[in-house]
C-alpha cells in the first residue's frame, strides 16, 4: 500500500470531497463509502484509500458527491479544525444509540465484513448536518467522562431532541449521558435517575426496538428501582437487539457482578474488551469483577497497572481503596480515596476525604470508627440505600457486635443486597460464624439471569 494512498481518519476523508466528517460517515452508512478500520488499539482509526474513493465517486450519479471532488484529487481541501479535542473512538464507534464499538474489526487485509464494524455501518445521524455534527460532538464528551464534558454532552443531547423530537437515538445517547453523570460527578443520583428513565421511555416511544433504550432501562431497573430480574430481561433484549454493543455488554456484565453472577459476569465483561481493546473504563470494571469473583491477585495487579497507565481516571482509585479497606490497609483506604476525590472534584467527596486524613492523623482506630458512623448516618438518611456498606466497614473492623446488629435491622426491613464483592469479603472473614453466615443469606438479591 502506498503511502501517500492512504487518508486517515473521518475528517480527512470528508475533506477528500470537500466535505466535513458528518457527510462522509452519513456516505458509509447510506452509500456504501470504502473506509476501512484500524483493528484493535485504543482510537479505532478509520482510514480509506484514495483509489479506492474515487472510484467509489465515479460510480455515483449526483452532483452532490462529483461535483465536490478538488481539481487534483486526493489532495484533501482546507478543514476548519474545532478547538476542543475530539475522542476519535467516539466518533467512530460510540457514535449513536446502539453504541456498537468496533474496536476489534476484521482484518483490513480481507474482505470479511466485521460483525461490529457492518452494525456501526448503519446506524443513524440526524438529517440535519449541523445537529449531526452537534451529535457527535455530545458522543465524544461522552467518552471523557469528565464533569464538564457530561454537562457539555447534556446540554448539545437536550438541543438535538427538542430541535429533532422525532430522532430516537438522541432520547437513548440523553440517558447514557444522565446515567454517567452520576457517577462521574455531575449530578445527584436521584435526578440522573430519573432525568435518564424520561429519556429512555422518550426513545422507546419513538423506537420500541431501540437497543440503547432497553440497556439503559436495564441499568435503571438495578441501579435504582432495585429490580434484577426486570433489568436482566431488558439487557437480554438489548443484546438480541445489537449483539455486538461493547456499551451493553459493559453494563450487563456490571450488574452480572454486582448480583453475584461471576461467571456470566467475566462473560460479557471480556466481550466488551473485545469490542472495544483499549477501553480503561471496561478494565477498571472487568478487574472489579475479577476481585468480586474471588480473583484478588489478578484483580489488584490489573488495577495497580491501571493506576499507572491511567492515572487521572477516578474510578480506578475507588475501587483500589476498598481492596484496601478490604485487606485491612486502612492507610491504603484513605490515600486511595482522597486521590479519588480530588479527581472527581466533589465537595462533599473532598470534605469526607479531609475528615479521614484527620481521623488517620490520630489513629487506625479513629478511623475505623470515623467510617462505620459515617456508614450508618448515610443509611438514616437516605444517602445509602441499604446497609450493605455499613456490614462491610463493620466486618472489616473485627466488630461482631456492630456487624451482627446491622444485619438484624437489615434482616427486619427485609433488605436485599447486590455488592457480590463486598459481601464476598464479609463471608469469608466470618466463614465459622453460623449466626452471621444466617443472617447474610438471607440478603442475597434475586438473579438477573
Amino acid at each position: 500500500m502506498a503511502a501517500g494512498n492512504r487518508i486517515d481518519g473521518w475528517k480527512a476523508i470528508g475533506a477528500h470531497f470537500g466535505r466535513d466528517r458528518t457527510t462522509a460517515m452519513r456516505w458509509a452508512q447510506t452509500r456504501g463509502l470504502p473506509v476501512r478500520r484500524i483493528p484493535g488499539g485504543k482510537t479505532a482509526t478509520v482510514y480509506a484509500l484514495r483509489d479506492e474513493l474515487d472510484r467509489w465517486a465515479s460510480q455515483q450519479s449526483d452532483d452532490d458527491v462529483t461535483g465536490s471532488m478538488t481539481p487534483a484529487q486526493g489532495v484533501p481541501a482546507p478543514v476548519k479544525r474545532s478547538g476542543r479535542s475530539r475522542l476519535l473512538l467516539m466518533t467512530a464507534a460510540l457514535v449513536v444509540s446502539g453504541l456498537a464499538a468496533a474496536g476489534v474489526a476484521a482484518l483490513v487485509l480481507t474482505d470479511q465484513p466485521d460483525p461490529a464494524e457492518a452494525e456501526a455501518a448503519t446506524l443513524p445521524l440526524p438529517s440535519d448536518p449541523a445537529l449531526a455534527t452537534l451529535y457527535l460532538e455530545a458522543r465524544d464528551d461522552w467518552a471523557v467522562r469528565t464533569p464538564e464534558a457530561l454537562i457539555r454532552a447534556i446540554e448539545a443531547l437536550e438541543t438535538v431532541t427538542r430541535r429533532d423530537p422525532d430522532f430516537a437515538p438522541a432520547f437513548s445517547a440523553l440517558a447514557d449521558a444522565y446515567l454517567l453523570s452520576r457517577e462521574f460527578g455531575a449530578m445527584p443520583d436521584a435526578e440522573a435517575f430519573e432525568q435518564a428513565r424520561t429519556a429512555a421511555h422518550a426513545s422507546l416511544r419513538l423506537e420500541p426496538d431501540l437497543a440503547s433504550a432497553h440497556r439503559s432501562i436495564g441499568f435503571i431497573q438495578y441501579w435504582a428501582d432495585n429490580d434484577p430480574a426486570a433489568s436482566g430481561r431488558s439487557f437480554r433484549r438489548a443484546i438480541e437487539l445489537s449483539p455486538n454493543s461493547a456499551q451493553t455488554h459493559f453494563w450487563y456484565g456490571n450488574v452480572l457482578s454486582d448480583n453475584g453472577a461471576h461467571d456470566a459476569a467475566l462473560r460479557e465483561l471480556n466481550k466488551a474488551r473485545l469490542l472495544e481493546p483499549g477501553s480503561v473504563a471496561i478494565q477498571t470494571d472487568l478487574a472489579w469483577a475479577k476481585w468480586a469473583a474471588g480473583r484478588q491477585t489478578a484483580a489488584r495487579e490489573a488495577l495497580d497497572r491501571l493506576a499507572v497507565s491511567a492515572p487521572t481516571f477516578p474510578v480506578v482509585q475507588d475501587c483500589l481503596s476498598i481492596l484496601y479497606l478490604a485487606e485491612g490497609d486502612v492507610g491504603g483506604y484513605v490515600r486511595a480515596f482522597t486521590r479519588y476525590a480530588e479527581l472527581r472534584d466533589d465537595l462533599a467527596l473532598r470534605n469526607k476525604a479531609a475528615a479521614l486524613q484527620a481521623a488517620w492523623a490520630d489513629s487506625p482506630e479513629t478511623t475505623r470508627r470515623l467510617l462505620l458512623s459515617t456508614a450508618l448516618s448515610d443509611v438514616e438518611n437516605g444517602a445509602a440505600r441499604n446497609r450493605a456498606w455499613a456490614a462491610f466497614v463493620a466486618s472489616t473492623s473485627g466488630d461482631r457486635a456492630a456487624l451482627l446488629d446491622i444485619l438484624t435491622r437489615a434482616d427486619r426491613a427485609q433488605e436485599r443486597w447486590g455488592g457480590a464483592g463486598t459481601t464476598g469479603v464479609i463471608r469469608r472473614r466470618w466463614s465459622r460464624d453460623p449466626e452471621i453466615l444466617r443472617l447474610l443469606d438471607r440478603r442475597r438479591p434475586h438473579p438477573v439471569e
